[in-house]
């Protein structure tokens, strides 16, 4: 895949997952061209990927032909004159817009810089052939020479789906950090007339389905709020949910590859389900500043998860701060503390304001433990239970230790080993699981076979070339195991038409063989012929996409059940090793 827009993740190759997220949008990106797609704004708290969703979708659709133009502007926290704002705002979709046009037609983005100035621009689109686009900075600049701050919101905010229907294209308008609009935004230089319903101009400008809206935030309740107040109906939910299960184990896998770091597969299991799927608690760990980082053992494990959640350095626990500190008037008290601590501990059933003012002895009138709630619900330290008058504490294994290590001293009866106590037992449950599925599914099968092929690539097929090329068939001439430059699960960039992996690349330096791997771990069916046709056509595929000399690539299938005689067959006549040794599965 080719950057275009700079992406927050970092190496693009640590994007993981999202399969039916990326699959849904993609699909939604695709039916602009039939005007079938409505506005809609992914909800989901900070830090569980929207950001990295929505910069991957931008990337996907820059240079595929014939797709809507993509159009991405993050809305800046802080205060902002509403002028320098929409200025800002137009030059950004400008600069994108051209460079997405000029690429589409040259395939190279090489002649396009960003330009920072109306004028400069507006030289460059005329130079370029994009005159249609200069009455629109006639009209910024007269509006902004006039002061006329809601004249020059509506030529900027209306500009996209304008210039789409002027030239018969599609936009997708991708707007991160949407309910800024409303609160850091206004209308004199000095910012101190603030315009509180800044985003309510998508009123109609959203509706338009030649240039929708996908729009998100960090403050899902806020978010929430301004959506129903303002702009009811305008745009369709889209729930972000953690990650499943096995996108959330291919994530730590991925991790524990690019950074280098030890896991087994016990901690690989206590990661993701102490983690439950949340990508940020699970990035946490890895890029952990925890002088005593180790990841490979249950001590290790959880001296690192609770300097993440405890100590003042950590990060889960500055981002969880972050959120209390945004309702801190309100929760600067016994009873708002005790609530939160109530609903923590019942966090798997919803409960009602009636309970909470029982159990706890709330000697408040309804009206000010509404408002309470409310601001809490705002802030996204709990949740609606789905009804104006049913809470439920956030579906967290880790907030409240957070919570309770920050507030523990001012709630009664508080014991300080509590935090330590919790976590050693969750780990102690989950072991017990994960010794079941080791019962149940036969150690040596290995619970994630693919993972344990990459580790063995990674640290003991070069040191013990010997034993790796001994239980191994049909390595070319000369083959031998390296210290690879990188190991991982390949995953091309997900287009509209496919979604094309293989088990494993392990890249190596000019002159060494790269090694292609499929990996099987099934306990009855052989690997069979159309199997290995199939991963023939993948190995070209991937010689293509990463330029490889064929002359230095070795396929390699690995099989827990064994192969069909004309699979080996074919194997053989193409050069391709294979093997069903238990050696591979087993750890140094």
């Amino acid at each position: 895949m080719q950057v275009y827009l700079e992406e927050k993740i970092g190496n693009p190759e640590l994007f993981t997952g999202r399969k039916k997220e990326m699959t849904f949008f993609l699909q939604w990106i695709d039916n602009i061209k039939t005007k079938q797609s409505k506005s809609t704004a992914i909800l989901s708290r900070r830090k569980t990927g929207k950001t990295a969703i929505l910069q991957r979708l931008y990337n996907l659709t820059f240079d595929k032909e014939n797709s809507a133009i993509p159009f991405y502007f993050e809305v800046e926290e802080g205060k902002q004159w509403a002028g320098e704002f929409c200025v800002k705002f137009f030059l950004e979709f400008i600069n994108q817009y051209v460079a997405c046009k000029l690429y589409r037609q040259t395939k190279t983005s090489k002649n396009f810089n960003k330009m920072t100035d109306l004028e400069s621009l507006k030289k460059f689109i005329q130079k370029e052939g994009f005159s249609y686009l200069t009455s629109y900075f006639k009209g910024v600049e007269s509006a902004i020479k006039n002061e006329r701050i809601d004249m020059l919101w509506s030529i900027v905010r209306n500009a996209p789906r304008e210039i789409a229907s002027q030239q018969n294209e599609h936009i997708i308008q991708i707007i991160d950090e949407f309910q800024y609009l409303n609160s850091e935004i206004f209308r004199d230089k000095a910012t101190t007339n603030h315009i509180d319903d800044f985003a309510a101009g998508y009123m109609v400008t959203a509706e338009y389905k030649n240039a929708p809206l996908l729009i998100s935030g960090s403050w899902v309740g806020w978010l929430m709020h301004d959506l129903s107040k303002m702009l009811p109906g305008r745009f369709k939910p889209f729930f972000i949910t953690h990650l499943p299960i096995d996108e959330s184990l291919e994530m730590i896998y991925k991790y524990a590859c690019i950074y280098d770091i030890r896991i087994t597969d016990e901690t690989a299991y206590l990661i993701a389900h102490l983690c439950e799927g949340n990508p940020f608690y699970v990035s946490s760990l890895f890029e952990s500043h925890y002088i005593d980082k180790d990841l490979s053992t249950q001590k290790g494990l959880i001296a690192t998860l609770e300097y993440e959640t405890l100590n003042d350095q950590g990060a889960i626990k500055n981002l969880w701060i972050e959120y209390l500190n945004a309702a801190i008037s309100e929760i600067n008290d016994t009873h708002a503390k005790n609530i939160i601590l109530y609903l923590c501990k019942n966090r798997n059933r919803k409960v009602s304001r009636k309970e909470l003012k029982k159990d706890l002895n709330l000697d408040m009138s309804d009206s000010d433990l509404n408002k309470k709630m409310k601001a809490l619900v705002m802030a996204d330290i709990i949740d609606r239970g789905g009804s104006s008058y049913q809470f439920q504490a956030v579906s967290d294994n880790i907030f409240d230790k957070v919570f309770i290590g920050e507030y523990g001293e001012d709630i009664e009866n508080f014991d300080p080993d509590t935090v330590q106590n919790t976590y050693e037992q969750m780990f102690a449950d989950m072991q017990k699981k994960y010794q079941s599925l080791l019962g149940r599914y036969n150690q040596k099968k290995g619970l994630y076979a693919e993972y344990a092929l990459i580790e063995q690539l990674m640290y003991s097929a070069w040191k013990n070339n010997a034993y790796y090329k001994s239980i191994t068939k049909n390595l070319k001439e000369h083959f031998e195991f390296i210290h690879y430059e990188r190991v991982w699960s390949y995953k091309a960039a997900p287009s509209f038409k496919s979604d094309f992996q293989v088990d494993i690349f392990a890249l190596a330096a000019k002159e060494n063989y790269s090694l292609i791997g499929e990996v099987k771990c099934r306990s009855t069916k052989k690997f069979t012929l159309s199997e290995a046709k199939s991963f023939m056509d993948k190995i070209s595929e991937i010689i293509r996409l990463e330029k490889l000399d064929n002359k230095w690539v070795q396929g390699f299938v690995y099989s827990v059940n064994g192969f069909y005689k004309n699979a080996i067959q074919f194997l053989k006549n193409n050069d391709i090793a294979w093997s069903d040794h238990i050696g591979w599965l087993e750890r140094a």
